[in-house]
């Protein structure tokens, strides 16, 4: 008897990849006989080979709103290259369903699963569907949403809808918040995302410069940065005098999270999602050039709940940053209250939410 098999669609950045490795993790306890495929690209693939034991199947894809002509004609060349990567996939592996979590990689499958008569679900992380699921949304059966209230969603695809929050990775959730710190140090962990971490090579290091020594000497910053700028920040840090730790990538992320004091961050809703699974006060740095501004609205959603506060990177300055800073460290009460803000928005409990609604198309 064959076994059943899912396809989860996914496109190459953290935002995208990482719900679809939490919904990996649950389906594996759902149903440890369930063959699940992923359809991703060439940074997708990457993430996913982390993974034991997984089928990546890298799809064609581009997107098809950059200004210049030649790249619509791109996006409809890697688009008829995708779709027949993937009704070729599909055909193969004659999934019970597939799941889109964004990216343009996921259109030619959704289109190619449409064609093929197989369910297509999608779900949206942030408080804006993204252009791509939009685009998804015309195929899908269903459509989740991160955020109850999620914009840009047209009218007639409303009751397609449904809200079961965002799926999280084990790596982060197991963790929680360890508050019982035995010296007065202050841990700063500095988040910049697949995105948005240029900026912060300039940024936290102009900030730390307007602390007090006294304040200094108690630091250790831990920060994801990009990989050209490692030898860059770690002679600013030493001409500044703090302890840190660079990384471009942090393998035990949720241990460092459980640790920190402050969290500072881009505004991509799985990292958010992932803060307050733990429960941590953050401060929030929107990407300004992010399509729809979906990472303000994200940033506005939990700065309106209480958990957060925001830095708009265009109207802000490092010396406003610094009174951020100064005034989380000096309120331990502030600290407190934030904290328990985040801890309420992330105890939900998403992955057994998907995975209930996913029992229909599984079980038939």
């Amino acid at each position: 008897m064959k076994k059943r098999s899912i396809v989860l669609v996914c496109g190459g950045s953290g935002g995208h990849i990482n719900p679809a490795i939490s919904l990996y993790e649950e389906l594996n306890i759902y149903d440890p006989d369930l063959v699940i495929n992923f359809f991703s690209d060439s940074r997708g693939q990457v993430y996913l080979e982390e993974l034991d034991n997984v089928n990546i199947k890298r799809i064609a894809s581009s997107s098809p709103f950059r200004a210049n002509i030649n790249s619509k004609l791109f996006f409809l060349f890697y688009l008829s290259i995708g779709l027949i990567q993937s009704i070729y996939h599909l055909i193969r592996f004659r999934p019970r369903l597939i799941i889109c979590f964004g990216g343009y990689t996921a259109f030619p499958t959704a289109i190619a699963a449409y064609l093929l008569k197989i369910p297509v679900i999608i779900h949206e992380q942030n408080a804006v569907m993204g252009r791509a699921n939009r685009l998804i949304s015309y195929f899908a059966e269903l459509i989740l949403l991160s955020f109850k209230n999620t914009e840009n969603i047209k009218l007639k695809q409303k009751e397609k809808t449904v809200f079961t929050g965002l799926p999280l990775r084990d790596r982060i959730t197991k963790y929680s918040s360890n508050e019982n710190k035995e010296d007065n140090s202050i841990s700063i962990l500095v988040l910049g995302g697949s995105q948005g971490a240029k900026i912060f090579t300039d940024l936290i290091p102009d900030t730390l410069r307007y602390l007090s020594k006294e304040i200094r000497d108690r630091l250790k910053i831990y920060q994801n940065c990009v990989s050209d700028d490692e030898v860059l920040l770690e002679k600013k840090y030493r001409e500044i005098g703090v302890n840190f730790d660079i990384r471009p990538y942090f393998s035990n992320i949720g241990s460092v999270m459980a640790n920190a004091d402050i969290i500072i961050s881009r505004a991509g809703a799985n990292t958010i999602f992932e803060i307050c699974s733990i429960g941590k006060p953050f401060i929030l740095v929107p990407l300004q050039n992010s399509i729809d501004d979906d990472q303000f609205k994200n940033a506005k959603f939990f700065f309106d709940k209480g958990a957060c506060l925001i830095f708009n990177e265009v109207t802000s300055n490092p010396k406003m940053m610094s009174n951020m800073i100064i005034n989380l460290i000096s309120s331990k009460n502030e600290r407190t209250r934030m904290a328990n803000k985040a801890r309420e928005i992330g105890k939900k409990k998403s992955r057994r939410v998907f995975v209930k609604l996913l029992d229909k198309y599984l079980s038939e």
